[in-house]
């Protein structure tokens, strides 16, 4: 794990949030009269997947001059998520420049939820390293926030921060004090996520545009009803799946993936909301024929394995 030396100021403690795997998803971001939704904390998504305990770790330090820096997997990037985090509290808590070091261990612009998770833990990072006793809800409010300004996401931070259910569903959308999450009921350490990856992609150009939308609604909608219906590991990966191609966000690469995955032995498989791979859910006695199969199926993509995770971000007792 990438830990910082030689720094001066205050350091707060390590915090650490799972990753989420979106399976489908319904935007929501219009009222019921069909306007355009102005509070960020209202707009958000309908949709289900699955948390991940391959997680991001998070540090806050004090800097006593210069800008604010954010640093993942110790390169220093642009992080536009994180950096609306720290301008968002700034603006009502008054601090200092600031340095974010994430150290995340699934790949970023994936459909693994980092961003959303880098910007739930930077709130609560922020908020130890400075004193502001920010509640659970605030501070993931705040990072919802940061990731609908940012159009990195709508629906992953309420997913992150509720503490109960490895298969997870948001069933109402908007910041976590607004919105409601439920979860299918099950032994969720009998099972591992089985992902193949094929690289990154910029997900707001899907996120904003409107043509693709009506598609990503209604089946999505349609997905969320059948889901709730069964309340199944398997309902939700048939219905994700069926869901990734009718909303044409799919690719026919993926989808051809995932249907080997499922005759090869995965509860289920589709393609990652939104990112360049495939997640497949493995009974853990499957595990290792269904990996060799993977990984030799995948050509240049990479195998990630992850067991799933019903806890929600924590501070950890030390940076």
């Amino acid at each position: 794990m990438y830990m910082a030396v030689g720094l001066a100021g205050k350091v707060s403690r390590r915090v650490y949030s799972p990753s989420a795997v979106s399976s489908f998803f319904e935007v929501c971001d219009r009222d019921n009269t069909g306007v355009k939704i102005a509070d960020p904390l209202r707009i958000g998504s309908r949709g289900g997947g699955f948390k991940l305990k391959k997680g991001t770790y998070t540090l806050a330090f004090e800097v006593p001059d210069g800008s604010d820096t954010v640093l993942i997997n110790g390169v220093q990037t642009q992080a536009r998520t994180t950096k609306r985090v720290i301008d968002n509290l700034r603006r009502i808590y008054g601090f200092g420049p600031v340095r974010i070091e994430h150290t995340v261990e699934l790949p970023v612009g994936s459909g693994f939820g980092t961003s959303g998770a880098g910007a739930l833990t930077t709130a609560i990072a922020i908020s130890d390293l400075f004193g502001l006793n920010l509640t659970l809800s605030q501070a993931a409010d705040h990072a919802h926030r940061a990731e609908v300004e940012s159009v990195t996401g709508l629906g992953t931070v309420t997913a992150l921060a509720y503490g109960g259910g490895a298969m997870g569903l948001v069933t109402e959308p908007g910041g976590f004090s607004l919105g409601r999450v439920d979860a299918i009921l099950k032994d969720y350490s009998e099972y591992v996520i089985v992902c193949a990856w094929f690289g990154p992609i910029e997900k707001s150009t899907v996120l904003l545009s409107e043509d693709k939308l009506t598609l990503v609604n209604t089946h999505g909608r349609e997905a969320m009803q059948r889901i709730m219906e069964e309340r199944t590991p398997e309902a939700l990966l048939r219905y994700s799946r069926v869901f990734a191609e009718k909303s044409g966000i799919a690719t026919p690469e993926h989808l051809k993936l995932a249907d080997a995955a499922a005759r090869r032995g995965a509860v289920g498989a589709t393609q990652n909301m939104i990112g360049n791979a495939v997640h497949c859910l493995v009974e853990k006695p499957k595990l290792d024929s269904f990996v060799t199969w993977i990984r030799g199926a995948v050509g240049g993509g990479e195998v990630i394995i992850s067991e799933l995770s019903d806890s929600g971000p924590r501070l950890l007792s030390s940076p």
